[in-house]
């Protein structure tokens, strides 16, 4: 085949393309409504998309697409800085301008097809880097389906708007309202455990890039004050180790049958580690906390206190 240059129109050419055997990679910025027509993937591919809130709400990534491909067994991960639109095959590697959407479909587009071997590995390499990465999964999705309902509040971050600071958008600035509490091992009711596999995402491979967030559940034996965009400390029953904060993503969801017992979902950084608790006791103390109170579950009031916790992890 060689190298080839496509456009003005050049999905045709993609989507024949890439209509091969073995996993195939691809970062796509942006994916219209028909993304799926246009970029059939499959189980065991992995799709790195912008699914950015900015994203969302300009309608530049649909939330139907992304269900679909979840749908379908696809990795999905998104990127919030991502702006490229390049697709790797285990023959061909493709390299160009064009987004998955409609809008793609009418605009002057350019790719170049290619299946130098030196290429496809660069591609790759390339989708694999990138860094600062969410899971997508059903929870991710619900929230996104909020978001686009709101509509085109938000500019797209390098096309119409300047790129924020993804760490930014991790954890509220200033942390208002922040809470310790104890990890507590439990069994789930069976009507718990349905819920869980609703809500909880899809086995992950290790496949592709790795993600730099996760979504986790959190259960509450009682109804809780805690509720989306409070940040939690969470700290071993044991007390031997503390956990770097997480942000609750969801109000609180109560579990039928369970006494009253709730969930919330937490957005944590997977490269951020637990520390000894005697370590973070001892910073605190250094920054005058002798008595952080952190072997106890309660509402952190002090702000220097809360400050001092995110500079445990340089937060």
């Amino acid at each position: 085949m060689g190298t080839t240059f496509h456009g003005p129109n050049p999905w045709p050419h993609i989507t024949r393309a890439i209509r091969t055997r073995g996993p195939r990679r691809a970062a796509i910025a942006y994916l219209g409504q028909d993304a799926p027509e246009l970029l059939p993937l499959r189980a065991g591919d992995v799709l790195v998309v912008n699914a950015s809130k900015a994203a969302i709400r300009a309608h530049a990534t649909s939330p139907a697409a992304l269900t679909h491909y979840l749908g379908k067994g696809v990795r999905i991960l998104s990127c919030p800085t991502l702006h490229a639109n390049v697709i790797a095959t285990t023959r061909r590697a493709v390299i160009g301008s064009a987004n998955a959407t409609v809008n793609s479909t009418f605009a002057d587009d350019a790719v170049i097809i290619t299946d130098d071997p030196d290429i496809i590995t660069s591609v790759r390499t390339f989708i694999n880097s990138l860094d600062d990465l969410t899971e997508i999964d059903q929870p991710f999705i619900d929230n996104a389906t909020r978001e686009w309902a709101i509509g085109r509040a938000v500019p797209i971050p390098g096309v119409t708007g300047r790129i924020r600071n993804p760490d930014n958008d991790f954890l509220p600035t200033p942390a208002a309202r922040m809470f310790i509490k104890h990890v507590v091992d439990y069994q789930p009711s069976p009507t718990e455990q349905h819920l869980l596999e609703e809500q909880q995402p899809q086995p992950r491979t290790t496949a592709g890039p790795v993600a730099k967030y996760q979504l986790q559940s959190l259960h509450l034996g009682k109804p809780s004050t805690i509720t989306s965009g409070d940040v939690i400390v969470l700290v071993s029953a044991d007390n031997e180790w503390i956990y770097p904060p997480a942000l609750v993503t969801s109000e609180p969801v109560r579990i039928p049958r369970s006494g009253g017992a709730v969930l919330v979902f937490l957005r944590i950084r997977t490269d951020l580690p637990p520390l000894p608790l005697p370590v973070a006791e001892k910073h605190l103390a250094d920054h005058g906390h002798p008595g952080p109170r952190l072997r106890t579950d309660h509402y952190i009031r002090s702000e220097s206190i809360r400050t001092a916790l995110l500079q445990l992890w340089k937060l």
